[in-house]
């Protein structure tokens, strides 16, 4: 488990993971990155009280390298990461060996069923949108209920010898790098398994801006994954791109050619059709239940800024890490002792 900064819900977390009735359970590594806060102190006074935990020293921070520390010092069969973000049923790590066994898929994942911590209309609003098939409910692991083959999976669950084969996280594919890693273990002829069967409940932001910094960040990676790998990205995964570029371009256009300022009132009326359209199914399917959240508190005005601000950060964080990659690589181009280009920050 790569973790920094957790102490707020790290009690809960461990209890979690203490409490799984997995009889091989023989290790358990936190991969701290550098915190603050109190998190790596709780984690070694632990140690000392479970044999089991380990506790990891993350240099480098970053997820995939703390997943490929953790990787190469465990010793079992099986190994699985999980997200800090998240709560676990006592039956997750059971259910996952027992679906590897069963499928003989190379990776088995569990759904990623939103709950949110905070009672705010804004907190519930993002819960919906996660649960919303025009969030980000396209994908399998998001789907409740769901059970089969799929691209990618959550809180992944891997025999040794497929993680040994694939190899190493890619760290320079920061959001992105489970994506790119499944992809790799699909193209080496494993399956991955995604069941609902294993509860885990994904903890999401909780605030519009939290949502929005996300989301830019997850679709920054999108884009420096279409470079390295395009196998790990989906056409789902470019919708709020084409929607963002159509905006900008539009905009940028309608103040000199009257037919683009009646395109882009056209796509507004368009989008804002299908957020009232997304508003109207999550309360029809009573999607707040799903967070905990009696079905009439579902938030019906913050809902639509929730979907908005999903879309609007994921196309424009894909849109900027597309346009860094090509400044970047413009200047490795530049012939020497020419005249370089403002300096501009490339996304990471």
């Amino acid at each position: 488990m790569p973790l920094r900064d957790e102490a707020s819900g790290l009690d809960a977390l461990v209890a979690d993971l203490l409490s799984q009735d997995y009889p091989g359970l023989a290790e358990i590594l936190f991969v701290d990155g550098g915190s603050h806060d109190g998190t790596r102190e709780r984690l070694d006074a632990l140690v000392a009280r479970d044999a089991r935990v380990r506790v990891v020293h993350n240099e480098r921070r970053g997820t995939a390298a703390g997943i490929n520390l953790a990787m190469g010092l465990a010793t079992g069969e099986v190994v699985m990461r999980l997200d800090a973000h998240a709560r676990y049923r006592a039956d997750v790590v059971r259910v996952c060996v027992e679906a590897l066994l069963r499928t003989g898929a190379g990776c088995v994942g569990s759904i990623a069923r939103p709950r949110a911590a905070a009672r705010t209309s804004v907190a519930r609003a993002i819960v919906a949108a996660h649960l919303s098939p025009f969030g980000v409910g396209v994908a399998k692991f998001r789907r409740a209920g769901a059970e089969g083959w799929a691209a990618t999976a959550w809180n992944g669950c891997y025999w040794r010898h497929v993680v040994d084969q694939v190899g190493p996280m890619r760290e320079d594919l920061p959001r992105n790098e489970d994506n790119d890693f499944n992809a790799r273990v699909r193209a080496l002829g494993y399956g991955v398994w995604v069941t609902s069967a294993a509860h885990a409940y994904y903890r999401p932001r909780e605030t519009l801006g939290g949502l929005w910094r996300q989301y830019r960040g997850n679709g920054q990676g999108v884009a420096m994954t279409l470079f390295e790998n395009p196998a790990a990205v989906g056409p789902h995964h470019l919708v709020p791109l084409i929607l963002v570029s159509n905006l900008a371009t539009l905009a940028a256009l309608a103040p000199v050619w009257s037919p683009a300022a009646w395109a882009l009132a056209a796509l507004l009326a368009a989008y804002g059709a299908l957020l009232l359209m997304a508003t109207a199914l999550a309360a029809w399917r009573r999607d707040a239940v799903e967070a905990g959240e009696h079905a009439s508190r579902l938030p019906l005005l913050a809902l639509p800024a929730a979907l908005a601000t999903l879309h609007l950060a994921y196309g424009f964080g894909t849109l900027e890490g597309l346009l860094g990659r090509r400044l970047a690589r413009a200047r490795r181009l530049l012939p020497r002792g020419s005249a370089a280009p403002a300096r501009v920050e490339e996304s990471r």
